[in-house]
């Protein structure tokens, strides 16, 4: 990927758990990166340790002065900013809708006003709802939650800005990410955890809902490709792998990678934090136009990225 070389970028939220990822690897790629990051929602610091040649902007995607600062003489941007995790984000419906609508709409805007040449948006696997499955990339949406909605109307904002003023952009629906920094809100990390407390892993319902797990090296590269490729202009592309796996096969991979098939599973109700109307129980990428337009199929299976994220738990 040689086109990063001393390309400009920004990365918003780049100090999260996939931001933190694709900063090193463009930094990695002579790139030239400034980040805008409040810290909040699971960001620290600590994820860009040791990394050099970067421009850290302590700051808030909707506070137009900051995003147009850092967005001066900058050739794309990289929109990752976000409020995460179901809990969260359920306990803080309209928190949710100000960060995620009112800051794309910002990041839009100056890009337009500063010449951005691309907008990659972070978007989710959230906005298909209980579609069909795999799920396409054309299906319509049926977002559950409020988290899901912000992901629709931030790529719809994406599309009328390409049709106003010929913004470039690139909506990319990850499907569940998962690997090194990232925290104990999400369900491999969680699951992990609590193995090497010695406690069982929690369940919620019976366990037979399914998820498209993608190790976050994956990712990377595809977001990566998303912000060089002529083809992936003004497109929204699954970002995941096209497997599904129970939530039950995860904990029994788990329990057999740690060595730990003595601790039995415990299956939870659904509560107030994690209705049980918001769940979707099948999530599986087609991950064909992804294949087409970047190139790139995930190359980390399920039992080695997981074993790479118990690895860099334990500081191996």
């Amino acid at each position: 990927m040689e086109q990063y070389k001393n390309l400009r970028a920004v990365v918003t939220g780049g100090a999260g758990f996939i931001g933190s990822h694709l900063v090193e690897k463009l930094l990695a790629l002579g790139a030239d990166v400034a980040i805008i990051d409040n810290f909040l929602y699971g960001s620290k610091i600590e994820h860009l340790r040791g990394q050099k040649k970067l421009t850290i902007c302590e700051g808030d995607v909707r506070d137009t002065k900051v995003v147009s600062r850092v967005l001066k003489n900058k050739d794309v941007v990289f929109h990752l900013a976000a409020c995460v995790g179901v809990e969260e984000t359920q306990m803080s419906p309209l928190e949710v809708l100000d960060v995620e609508i009112q800051g794309t709409l910002n990041v839009l805007n100056q890009s337009v006003n500063n010449d951005i040449k691309r907008v990659i948006l972070a978007s989710s696997s959230e906005v298909y709802g209980d579609s069909l499955e795999p799920m396409e990339e054309d299906e319509p949406f049926f977002p559950k939650t409020t988290y899901a909605l912000t992901k629709m109307v931030g790529e719809e904002y994406c599309r009328a800005f390409h049709k106003k003023y010929g913004t470039e952009y690139t909506c990319l629906r990850y499907f569940n990410i998962y690997g090194p920094r990232q925290d104990e809100r999400f369900v491999i990390p969680r699951f992990v955890a609590r193995l090497s407390s010695g406690k069982s892993i929690q369940i919620y319902g019976d366990g037979t809902q399914t998820r498209d797990f993608t190790y976050i090296d994956d990712a990377v590269v595809m977001t990566l490709l998303a912000g060089i490729k002529p083809e992936a202009k003004c497109q929204a592309i699954n970002i995941g792998t096209g497997i599904m796996n129970t939530i039950n096969a995860i904990a029994g991979l788990l329990l057999n990678i740690m060595d730990k098939k003595s601790i039995k599973p415990v299956y939870i109700d659904y509560d107030g934090k994690r209705p049980r109307e918001i769940e979707i129980l099948t999530r599986h990428a087609n991950t064909t136009r992804a294949t087409r337009l970047l190139q790139y199929q995930p190359k980390t299976d399920l039992r080695s990225g997981i074993t790479k994220y118990i690895t860099w738990c334990t500081g191996g």
